[in-house]
């Protein structure tokens, strides 16, 4: 490789991605272009902001010159102001649509045009001796008296605002070292920087399959000349051991290819702890005395280190409730308050992974969405707001009985009860859930001119052992729920076609709501013995209907009557089965369902009959 004398400026761009990362080398005097993809140049393929041929840079004097070119669309954004050109210096850095160019710093090595592996190992040389090293647990840490306190306070007031600023890890990493410069007046240096926690070495101290960082912004003093890249030894410390560490160096001992942080004699390292902070860190260093004499001592940094800690738990306290409200969020339109605090308590993790739970799930389904799409075909605004107010209707029934949705599919929805909370009555709140929508979808249909007009809607409830939690592949995971107890909920719901009732429930079901329901939310009848389509185990279909003040019509009496024509169905005596069912009214649905099911038979049992109807539908 050829050598030149002149110095060399190291540039990191980055995109919004990990893997949208380039180092480059620019040299002294040399003008460079940037853009997508410039005839010669550096390409930033990613950045669709970025025009083909964007910018020329020019570093001269300890001085990036950045001049947009007038064929470019995006304008230079420097500290949140839109420029076409701008001067900067060593440490400084300046965005391009979503990427950002930092001027990490000049070299004065001997260099011609290394590739990026050389630079990186040049980075990440590790200092000289270390005269004094300590780490500080968090309650040692609380020993510490700080200092500065008066200046320190209203630098940390500022915390909030910066944290909100922040439009992505980059921006964060950017103004929290420039805030942690202007509170620590010994520092030269700070750089935030964040590691794939899973890369990191586990054990011993070598560092030499250490992973890039995912993000790495840093902040030096516009008098600061020399390079600044952090030890890797310390980053493991204090991310491996989760505690601050403090390195003294003398910057005198061995040969400059071991000072990667030129004149810097001193630096600690802070871990932001918690599940929203894995693998980030804060590294602050500055300079010892002339001709490497130490001016700073362990103690002396200390209240430094403890502020810096400080700063530290507030990002990650910060972080923390931003996630947990990113999380809720999301989950808030699938998961009940209570459901909630489950996944976002401290356990949360743990009650992911799947597991047997009893499990109570109801299938619905809105119908008549066909005629309405006929009828809505010219004004699709409304038949949209149509759909999104019957699943709103479905999601509202189960969320407020702390249910959760394990899907949407078109026109219907799953809800679940039992996991990560566990059911106390069973599957009455699933019970309750479908009554109540099946009541608001009634009510809203009998007023006028309501977007819920020509829907009708089928439910059904199952209860049993099932797998709960986060369910599929890796690449395509989700909250749901899995088991035979899914497909008979399923099954149910279509049975409520056959029998003309909205809610079909099942044996165990049915025994729970006879048992904790009150008369004046609903009532259990028993349907009929069936053996669904595809099924050669039999099962017992009962229905949930509204109190007696809201459907007349179905009396107990012709509860009990109904009742008595299916023990005689069962026990194979139809023609007395008929004479009971005369007791029934016509307009009863579960009345028609036995006369259709007895005339496919010509009104008599079938030979080996065991009580139960074939159903030849799903």
């Amino acid at each position: 490789m050829a050598q030149a004398a002149t110095p060399t400026l190291q540039i990191s761009i980055s995109g919004p991605n990990p893997s949208q990362r380039i180092q480059k080398v620019l040299n002294e005097g040399e003008v460079l272009r940037i853009g997508r993809a410039p005839q010669k140049g550096w390409a930033i393929p990613w950045d669709l902001a970025i025009s083909r041929e964007h910018a020329d840079l020019c570093w001269s004097d300890g001085t990036l010159r950045v001049v947009m070119l007038p064929s470019a669309r995006n304008p230079i954004v420097y500290r949140s102001r839109m420029t076409k050109e701008l001067s900067i210096a060593a440490g400084d850095w300046f965005q391009i649509g979503a990427t950002t160019f930092q001027a990490v710093g000049e070299m004065s090595q001997p260099i011609d045009r290394m590739d990026e592996d050389t630079i990186s190992t040049q980075l990440y040389q590790e200092p000289g001796a270390v005269i004094e090293a300590h780490a500080y647990s968090e309650e040692e840490l609380q020993k510490i008296a700080f200092r500065n306190t008066a200046q320190q306070i209203e630098i940390l007031a500022r915390l909030p605002r910066v944290i909100s600023g922040s439009k992505s890890d980059e921006d964060l990493g950017c103004l929290i070292s420039r805030l942690l410069l202007d509170a620590i007046p010994q520092a030269d240096a700070v750089a935030v920087a964040h590691y794939d926690e899973t890369k990191l070495p586990q054990s011993g101290d070598s560092i030499e399959e250490f992973p890039e960082p995912l993000t790495l912004r840093f902040e030096t003093r516009e008098d600061f000349s020399g390079r600044f890249s952090p030890s890797r030894k310390m980053i493991l410390k204090a991310l491996r051991e989760q505690a601050s560490v403090i390195h003294i160096w003398d910057t005198d001992h061995g040969s400059g290819a071991f000072t990667i942080t030129d004149g810097l004699g001193w630096a600690f390292c802070v871990p932001l702890r918690g599940e929203s902070c894995q693998g980030w860190c804060m590294y602050v260093s500055g300079k010892g005395a002339e001709g490497g004499g130490l001016i700073v001592s362990d103690s002396d940094l200390a209240s430094n280190l403890r502020f810096t800690e400080l700063v530290a738990q507030f990002i990650g306290s910060i972080r923390h409730v931003r996630l947990l409200q990113e999380q809720k969020t999301q989950l808030s339109s699938f998961f009940s308050p209570k459901v909630i605090e489950g996944l976002t308590g401290p356990q949360g993790q743990d009650a992911l992974s799947p597991s047997e739970k009893e499990i109570s799930v109801l299938f619905c389904d809105v119908r008549g969405f066909s005629q309405k799409s006929e009828k809505l075909q010219n004004d699709l605004l409304t038949l949209l707001r149509s759909v999104s107010a019957a699943l709103g209707v479905m999601a509202g029934g189960i969320l407020e009985r702390d249910g959760a949705i394990a899907d949407f599919q078109g026109d219907a929805a799953l809800g679940f009860w039992g996991w990560p909370v566990e059911l106390k009555e069973g599957p009455v709140p699933a019970c309750r859930a479908a009554l109540a929508i099946y009541n608001q979808f009634y009510n809203d249909i009998a007023v006028g001119g309501s977007l819920l007009e020509g829907f009708s809607v089928g439910l059904g409830v199952a209860h049993g052992r099932a797998l709960a939690g986060q369910i599929g592949t890796d690449q395509q995971a989700k909250v749901g729920v899995f088991g035979p107890v899914v497909n008979q909920g399923a099954r149910l719901e279509t049975m409520t076609k056959q029998f003309d009732l909205p809610i079909c429930i099942d044996e165990t079901t049915a025994k729970y709501a006879r048992k904790y329901l009150d008369a004046s939310e609903g009532r259990v009848r028993r349907l009929a013995r069936v053996r669904p389509k595809g099924m050669d185990t039999p099962m017992n279909v009962f229905g949930l209907i509204p109190p007696v003040e809201q459907q007349p019509a179905t009396t107990d009496q012709v509860i009990s009557d109904y009742e008595a024509a299916l023990d005689a169905v069962i026990d194979g005596n139809w023609e007395s089965a008929i004479q009971l069912l005369t007791k029934v009214p016509d307009a009863d649905g579960p009345k028609q369902f036995l006369l259709r099911q007895m005339a496919e038979s010509q009104n008599s049992p079938p030979p080996a009959w065991d009580g139960a109807f074939s159903l030849a539908d799903k």
